[in-house]
């Protein structure tokens, strides 16, 4: 699970399964290798087990637990939740071993460090937005499958159980399990909460039952730390300020530690504050809203909660029941009362009655007549010609079954992106080459799409392909707004007015500020009756780039060689006579 011994510190409540040394043989399976981490909620080995001959992080529970029968239910019915948990950004839990007197959980060994490592071993000690933007979207992703498809919250996200394993992909750590060993350490200690104090939420400090809303502020506070090097509050009363202070924006505490990089975009600093609110209510509603606002790209899944029908299928048939009880009286009351029942009226009785329930196939069956016992001997009547011209065709339900697809709305930035969108998670940046379920430019709607896990391909003219995975459920109607990885850009020209080119798209005239995909782009600026200029500039997330195009060459006179004025003929005549009578010309001269 960790990668690299960390400073060793006596844990508050005694190391965990004490005499324990490399080498050591656990359970009968594991071997111990080397400390990977150690704290208050126990010690991480690196470990062997032989039984399936692969590396494993080992997390020796603190021997207090190991004797407390409750507390280790506790740890056991959560170790089995997280063992529901199957993504590719979330460290694998493999299993929980006792033997009587010990106790390990087994979980997925990471070759890689802590963000907490890695952010002090930066100069400044914090990230730049650019640094950390691919991590972000990994976490809303994992975290967006952990509340909506596992049901599972975090309740102790921090820099310290996020790592980053060698191919720079994050991973999500300790998923319930360090705050259930905190929780079962209060029946032995004074600690009353659980949770890291820095990273939790007002609700989450005062007991309040675990929420999805205590990992949206969280993460705030986690991205607060990443991007000024110390969370939100960190110093003196923290409980009274997470309670009661508004943190300083990031470039607020950036300034206060003079530490120089690359300005926070606006939409960042606006949504840390979001998450941070005080009022759950406030607060960014899922992980994948959190990914919208920061513009993330990448594999985020789109999920909300499912809506409940209106109608229960006994709700639906008793209310089908119901219609058909009051056209039978309707038409009891026809036969039973002939002379008051005028044709309109009968008409107007057989329409008004209410139809509630799912759209059939066949008309209904007329009900059959009243009991001899109940209804009198009906009259034989002949049915005036108007009547029976009038009379319609059995009612139709006018009610349809509630639609069990979703419904997507799919927007881009820039706007105008072709999409596919293919059933399943599909890898690559490049749609197949089969045929895919829809298609379409944005802004667009994309109905009746069954509930499931489907991949959308983008396409923009000019900018690199991408992709991103979504989950809808039955009913939904998910908004989706894709934002391809961009930067911005100022463009001027002297003179103004110049066409800016980028590829075959005209951008504009100059001046203008517009969107372009990250990396070297090539500009081409055309002005009438002047050559094109083109330039190179590279775009990236964390600043605005400056481009100025020159379009009138500067001309350097003293660098021209002035042209020999062609000689009149009175200047040959004069060039004649110095010859004939010893002149010297200007090349003699010279060459004396």
């Amino acid at each position: 699970m960790y990668s690299g011994p960390v400073p060793e510190e006596e844990g508050e409540f005694g190391q965990t399964m004490r005499g324990v040394v490399g080498g050591t043989k656990l359970f009968d399976r594991f071997t111990l290798q080397r400390v990977l981490g150690r704290g208050g909620m126990g010690i991480v080995w690196l470990a062997r087990d032989e039984r399936l001959d692969r590396l494993v992080a080992l997390k020796l529970v603190p021997e207090a637990v190991c004797f407390d029968a409750s507390a280790q239910e506790d740890l056991k019915r959560e170790t089995r939740k997280s063992l529901m948990l199957t993504h590719t950004n979330i460290v694998r839990i493999f299993d929980f071993i006792e033997d009587g007197h010990n106790a390990a959980i087994s979980m997925e060994y990471v070759d890689g460090s802590t963000l907490s490592s890695l952010r002090v071993k930066k100069p400044a000690k914090c990230f730049e937005v650019s640094e950390i933007f691919s991590w972000t979207a990994s976490l809303c992703d994992a975290l967006t499958y952990a509340h909506g498809t596992a049901a599972v919250i975090h309740r102790d996200l921090k820099p310290a159980n996020l790592m980053v394993n060698s191919r720079n992909e994050l991973k999500v750590t300790d998923f319930g399990i360090a705050c259930t060993l905190r929780d079962s350490m209060s029946c032995v200690s004074v600690r009353t909460s659980s949770g890291t104090l820095n990273y939790m939420s007002p609700q989450q400090l005062l007991g309040e039952d675990p929420s999805a809303s205590d990992d949206i502020y969280a993460m705030g506070a986690t991205l607060y730390e990443m991007l000024s090097s110390k969370p939100p509050f960190y110093s003196g009363d923290v409980a009274s300020q997470v309670r009661d202070v508004i943190a300083p924006t990031v470039a607020e505490r950036r300034a206060k530690f003079g530490i120089q990089g690359e300005s926070i975009p606006k939409y960042w600093e606006e949504t840390i504050a979001q998450c941070l609110a005080k009022d759950p209510g406030h607060r960014p509603r899922t992980p994948a809203d959190i990914a919208r606002r920061l513009r993330l790209t990448g594999p985020v899944r789109v999920t909300t909660e499912t809506r409940k029908p209106m109608f229960t299928v006994d709700t639906r048939v008793a209310a089908l029941a119901g219609s058909v009880v009051l056209l039978i009286a309707a038409l009891s009351l026809v036969f039973s009362h002939p002379p008051k029942a005028s044709p309109a009226a009968t008409l107007a009785a057989a329409q008004a009655a209410p139809v509630i329930g799912y759209a059939v196939e066949k008309p209904m069956k007329p009900a059959p007549p009243p009991p001899a016992s109940v209804a009198p001997e009906p009259r034989v009547i002949e049915q005036p010609p108007a009547l029976a011209e009038a009379t319609p065709a059995p009612v139709e339900p006018v009610v349809k079954a509630l639609s069990k697809n979703a419904t997507l709305q799919l927007t881009t930035t820039p706007s105008g992106a072709t999409f596919s969108v293919y059933p399943g998670v599909i890898a690559g940046r490049t749609a197949p080459g089969a045929a895919p379920l829809r298609t379409g430019s944005a802004p667009n709607a994309v109905e009746d799409l069954p509930p499931g896990r489907y991949t959308l391909f983008f396409h923009n003219e000019g900018w690199p392909d991408d992709r991103a995975e979504i989950t809808v459920n039955a009913g939904e109607n998910v908004p989706v707004d894709y934002t391809f990885p961009h930067g911005r850009a100022t463009i001027t020209s002297v003179p103004e007015g110049a066409e800016i080119l980028f590829g075959s798209h005209s951008l504009g005239q100059t001046p203008l500020t517009v969107d372009l995909p990250l990396g070297k782009q090539k500009l081409v600026a055309r002005y009438p009756e002047l050559s094109d200029k083109s330039q190179t500039v590279t775009i990236a997330t964390s600043a605005e780039a400056k481009v100025t195009f020159q379009m009138k060459s500067q001309s350097s006179h003293s660098s021209r060689s002035r042209a020999t004025p062609t000689p009149n003929a009175m200047d040959k005549i004069g060039q004649s006579f110095k010859h004939l009578f010893g002149g010297k010309t200007d090349s003699a001269r010279k060459k004396n």
